[in-house]
């Protein structure tokens, strides 16, 4: 398949996976009978964003050498780093932490409980450019499959969601080179098993987050999860011209779609800080639904001030 300039399923399947983390980090907002919505939000939606992420980004990692590297990262490196200072900033004077102690320091830069996701997105920059450079497509498909035996094995949630958030945005990267080596013929006679692949990934995930034995729940969920990713992302692929077509007459959502997805790291940042502080007080002060309606807006707003001074803001 030949190369396109515009891929409408990246900017679907990023709002989903921004809509998916917020709504899981609603809950010290949402009552006991309403944390079903949580379940997709910190596995799928984690790796969804991973995935698309590497998916994304294949193009460009593609076209740009160890010598262009160091550009190649700033470009992201500048997009992030901005609003995650100040969210520190906002962190460290509401007492999460004391930059004078260096268990601290540790936590924060290395191993962070709090913003985790934004430490993994700039680690896994490096490490998935460094493996796109170095290996094959078959050692690749290894890396996955180790990845995903370490993913089951492991014991701490933490370790695992670092594991799949690397496996799942290698496998996007695979995933859309993958693609580009499909003629059309071929890409048509596929998507009718991916569609299938998308819509059987969904109860078995929900099985996985169900299951107490945590080994079946992590092998359930590692493979409803990457599979539900791949089949998205190939079928919008496939289907780019016809998706493309639909937002290309309504270009108001598709700026809608774009302003979701980019908001993805804005919103999480916000709402790992204000569910300790703002989210706990609203949900003790103001009954249900008006609770979540006001921890949406008080985040979304501030989040949108966050999105603003990024770069993801600029054309």
């Amino acid at each position: 398949m030949k190369e396109r300039s515009y891929i409408a399923i990246v900017d679907i399947v990023k709002a989903a996976a921004c809509i998916m983390i917020f709504l899981y980090h609603c809950n010290t907002i949402l009552p006991g009978e309403w944390k079903f919505i949580t379940i997709f939000g910190q596995d799928l939606g984690n790796n969804l964003f991973f995935m698309v992420s590497g998916f994304a980004l294949a193009s460009s990692i593609d076209r740009t050498g160890w010598r262009g590297f160091p550009a190649w990262y700033l470009k992201r490196l500048v997009r992030i780093l901005p609003i995650t200072i100040i969210a520190y900033i906002a962190a460290y004077i509401m007492g999460y932490y004391s930059f004078a102690d260096r268990a601290q320091l540790f936590a924060v830069f290395i191993y962070p409980t709090l913003y985790w996701f934004i430490t993994c997105i700039l680690l896994f920059y490096i490490v998935l450019f460094a493996i796109a450079k170095i290996t094959k497509a078959k050692v690749q498909l290894f890396i996955c499959m180790v990845l995903a035996v370490l993913y089951i094995l492991l014991a701490g949630r933490q370790e695992r969601l670092y594991v799949i958030g690397l496996l799942s945005m290698l496998a996007g990267y695979i995933t859309k080179n993958a693609l580009d080596r499909m003629t059309e013929n071929s890409g048509k006679k596929y998507l009718k098993y991916f569609m299938a692949e998308l819509i059987i990934s969904l109860p078995v995930f929900i099985v996985g987050e169900y299951t107490e034995n945590k080994y079946l729940a992590a092998v359930l969920i590692l493979l409803s999860s990457q599979a539900g990713g791949t089949a998205m992302l190939s079928s919008g692929y496939i289907c780019n011209e016809k998706l493309t077509g639909i937002l290309s007459s309504r270009l108001r959502l598709r700026k809608t779609l774009k302003y979701i997805g980019d908001m993805a790291l804005p919103l999480y940042l916000v709402q790992c800080f204000c569910s300790g502080y703002i989210g706990f007080w609203i949900g003790q002060h103001i009954d249900f639904p008006v609770s979540f309606l006001v921890n949406l807006i008080v985040v979304w707003v501030i989040g949108t001030l966050l999105y603003l001074c990024s770069l993801n803001a600029l054309p």
